[in-house]
């Protein structure tokens, strides 16, 4: 690092804005007039209150943001010129990295996975699914709990054209795609930001679309995602619109998740290919997928971690309801991609998660469930979970959980496989922060029971 010249870049603006995840892995930020900024910025930081980030209580909430210098790009929202940072975050004295820190518990995972000596790298493809709408408005009150949804490729009832029909949107052409123009916006600020995008389309759902990743490695890649979330609003908000990740915005619709095809790689060498095994996985890849698999019902707690998130996984939807894996199966959570045959980007990808997740947090705790399949050998095979190819999974396999609770109870009882980077106090705070979110969710009345019980 060299400070000089760090500082001299920024000294070609007018504003330092640094960008911090909270516990949800959402973006939050403070900004600098440059005047006040020097080399101190990156060697002592800013302090901040982390207990309004969830992270600590308010008896013990200082913490220090330092602005990572290779994550810096000019802010393409701002008025002002401005340059931007990813933070890492340090105790106060700043003699160490603060542990609960989603760029922290990340890196502790594959300082876990060198140590071991099982590979050197991770990379990831996240895929982003997203819905663009008109508007939303909602309330939640003693008086009604309501949302509305507008949306310029759905016509209630469906008399004006053109309109899609539900779940009929995938590939769609413009003028049912209505929001060509406005994704290429996107991703032309995107790819100024310096982000390895692949392509964008027209999802399944009217008025949802997706943003996919060319692969890259994994801190960079968990940097991205939400970024891109930040982009994505903005774009649409300058237009008039509104985006949103939610999982299942919609009922009878395609719900939104964030695939993410990974592998792990030593050096150049990309540790999941080997031609002559099953799908020319390595045993090493397969031992991986078990372990993803094995530890399914937890993980979701983290990949998965909305009320929301369990509206979408659920039959009929390719959404993802059981721990198998297969060849270009898109019901299976981890799907093997049949059109890849380079064996240097040789991959698996888990279907599952969401972007209601904190990108970090599940990077890391897929990793550190593929690492435990690793280190134990296991064999997806015997462990029963596939190969099950052409959608004929065996009744008997059982359901990934189907609510939050479900993965709540699966985490409590299944998380050591966690702990080489996240601390127990952060899974602890975790559990209660969800299980908090969960009993609200459950107290607020359904316009659905009105359905059922108003007249009975």
């Amino acid at each position: 690092m060299n400070l000089d010249e760090d500082l001299k870049k920024v000294k070609n603006y007018e504003y330092v804005d640094m960008k911090i995840y909270d516990v949800d892995g959402v973006l939050r930020h403070v900004t600098l007039p440059v005047k006040n900024v020097s080399k101190d910025i990156f060697i002592k930081g800013v302090g901040f209150d982390a207990s309004n980030f969830g992270y600590a209580s308010t008896s013990f909430s200082d913490m220090v943001a330092i602005p990572d210098p290779t994550t810096s790009f000019e802010e393409p929202f701002a008025d002002a010129k401005t340059i931007s940072f990813i933070c890492d975050v340090f105790l106060p004295d700043r003699s160490a990295p603060f542990k609960w820190y989603p760029r922290n518990v990340l890196k502790r995972s594959l300082d876990y996975m060198q140590g071991l000596g099982i590979a050197s790298k991770m990379f990831v493809a996240p895929e982003m699914e997203f819905n663009i709408f008109k508007s939303v408005t909602h309330e939640v009150s003693p008086r009604t709990v309501h949302f509305d949804v507008e949306s310029s490729e759905v016509s209630w009832p469906s008399s004006v054209e053109p309109t899609l029909g539900a779940n009929k949107g995938y590939h769609k052409t413009p003028p049912f795609d209505s929001m060509y123009d406005l994704r290429n916006d996107m991703v032309s600020v995107l790819n100024d930001l310096g982000m390895n995008i692949k392509y964008h389309h027209h999802e399944v759902g009217s008025s949802q679309f997706e943003i996919e990743f060319n692969l890259s490695n994994v801190i960079q890649a968990s940097d991205w995602i939400p970024t891109l979330k930040y982009v994505v609003r903005n774009v649409a908000n300058d237009s008039d619109y509104v985006a949103s990740f939610m999982p299942k915005p919609i009922n009878g619709y395609a719900g939104n998740g964030m695939h993410v095809h990974q592998f792990l790689s030593n050096g150049s060498r990309n540790i999941f290919d080997d031609p002559d095994g099953l799908y020319s996985l390595s045993e090493t890849a397969l031992s991986y997928i078990a372990g993803i698999l094995k530890h399914a019902p937890a993980l979701l707690a983290i990949t998965n971690p909305s009320t929301n998130s369990y509206r979408r996984l659920v039959p009929g939807f390719e959404a993802p309801t059981k721990p198998v894996f297969a060849l270009g199966n898109r019901n299976a959570a981890i799907r093997i991609p049949a059109y890849v045959t380079d064996k240097k980007v040789r991959r698996m990808e888990f279907r599952t998660p969401d972007a209601t997740s904190n990108s970090h947090f599940t990077m890391a705790a897929m990793l550190l469930a593929g690492i435990d399949g690793i280190k134990h050998k296991w064999d997806p095979i015997k462990e029963g979970f596939g190969p099950y190819e052409n959608g004929k999974i065996p009744k008997e396999v059982k359901d990934l959980p189907s609510s939050l609770k479900e993965a709540l109870d699966a985490m409590k009882s299944d998380h050591e496989f966690l702990t080489p980077a996240f601390p127990e106090e952060l899974l602890e705070m975790w559990m209660r922060k969800k299980e908090k979110e969960m009993k609200l969710v459950s107290s607020v009345p359904n316009p659905v029971e009105y359905d059922l019980y108003f007249g009975i």
